[in-house]
């Protein structure tokens, strides 16, 4: 009696074909309560709700601030918990082999350094580097500093085009442009009045 109230068909059908009267299945019925309960959630978090964050199960922040916040935070403890690299010491390179893939390196096209500063080093758009007037310092150690950093409000972007180098890399193309200082190339870029750093050319690199 069960089975046949369970199968029971109904009146209509469509060229022959019949359709049961069943229940829905309970795990399909339940899914669908499922469902309407989290929509409810949702848009009661996200639309009507603005206490703090629940930070319980999925939920995120909410907010693109929110968000970008916790994103910082969660590299921040991701870079903290990185295994940190030994320091490596600077040290001006002057050996053939050295400066010359330090040249191939200011002049090649991964990090565009003499788009900006001309394979002579003479300034173009960005300042000339053969002079001894320098805004964010000459040493070794500061050249390659910028070198990582860059400088983005004015256009470098770190390695000049964010193709990292390697510590030995820096260190070869930092030495190569403290090898051109006082090379004299022609027409180089007008001194920059803002260029106060006097740099001795004479004198013992920092390392």
């Amino acid at each position: 009696m069960a089975q046949q109230e369970k199968d029971r068909l109904m009146d209509h059908d469509a060229d022959g074909i019949r359709e049961y009267d069943n229940d829905l299945p309970r795990w399909w019925l339940y899914g669908f309560y499922f469902t309407i309960v989290m929509s409810l959630i949702y848009v009661f978090y996200y639309h009507v709700y603005f206490g703090p964050d629940w930070n319980v199960l999925w939920y995120g922040p909410r907010g693109q601030a929110n968000e970008y916040a916790a994103q910082v935070a969660d590299a921040q403890a991701s870079m903290a918990a990185a295994p940190k690299k030994a320091a490596v010491k600077a040290v001006l390179l002057t050996d053939k082999e050295s400066l010359e893939k330090g040249k191939a390196i200011f002049n090649g096209m991964e990090n565009l350094c003499s788009t900006c500063h001309r394979e002579d080093l003479g300034g173009q758009v960005g300042p000339n580097l053969t002079d001894d007037l320098w805004i964010h310092g000459c040493s070794l150690e500061q050249i390659m500093a910028n070198i990582t950093t860059g400088f983005p409000d004015k256009g470098m972007l770190p390695y000049g085009s964010s193709n990292k180098l390697s510590d030995e890399q820096l260190m070869q193309v930092a030495s190569y442009i403290i090898s051109m200082r006082g090379s004299n190339p022609p027409e180089p870029k007008p001194v920059d009045e803002t260029r106060e750093i006097l740099c001795d050319r004479d004198a013992a690199p920092v390392q």
